[in-house]
């Protein structure tokens, strides 16, 4: 994964880095779409097919509506000041919106430490504080972000996961 997305302290999202996948909702929905085809195929029910192939195109256009909420998104983040071993380091991110659309329902955390929501408005841009528990002495690399959304339906987990290169000194 480092050589293929190699770290950078600022990151564009496109159609390159993001990664779009059906969230536990999601899989439930698909199966649910399958029993339908199935009774509609089984009786011979045009309403069932209706339906189905309705549902399916909801489905589709969250993909699209997902990948759109994060796309043209601009990540940035400053390295954290230095801390005591056993405190917490602080790490500051920065999002700013390069495509001229509303960001909603965005999810940050690392691994270790929990997570924070952001809402972007259209050209807007935010700044989050990260805080994540330090236990060694040395350099503390936090890792890969994790950026998520679920918007707009819930059913589509779209995300990136990104080294911003960031470093602390503990």
């Amino acid at each position: 994964m480092r050589e293929r997305i190699p770290p950078r302290r600022e990151v564009l999202l496109t159609q390159k880095n993001i990664f779009i996948m059906p969230s536990a909702a999601g899989l439930v929905f698909l199966a649910l779409l399958v029993a339908l085809l199935i009774a509609g195929i089984n009786f011979e029910n045009n309403l069932a097919f209706a339906i189905t192939f309705w549902l399916a195109g909801m489905f589709v256009v969250g993909i699209l509506h997902t990948y759109a909420n994060l796309a043209g998104l601009r990540l940035s983040a400053s390295a954290g000041a230095p801390v005591f071993a056993g405190e917490r380091a602080a790490f500051a991110v920065r999002l700013q919106d390069q495509a001229s659309r509303c960001h909603d329902a965005l999810e940050l955390h690392w691994p270790l430490a929990g997570v924070r929501e952001a809402r972007l408005p259209a050209g807007g841009e935010d700044l989050q504080t990260l805080y994540l528990p330090t236990s060694r002495r040395g350099w503390f690399r936090p890792g890969r972000l994790r950026l998520l959304s679920v918007y707009p339906l819930g059913l589509i987990r779209g995300g990136a996961r990104r080294d911003l290169d960031l470093a602390c000194r503990v």
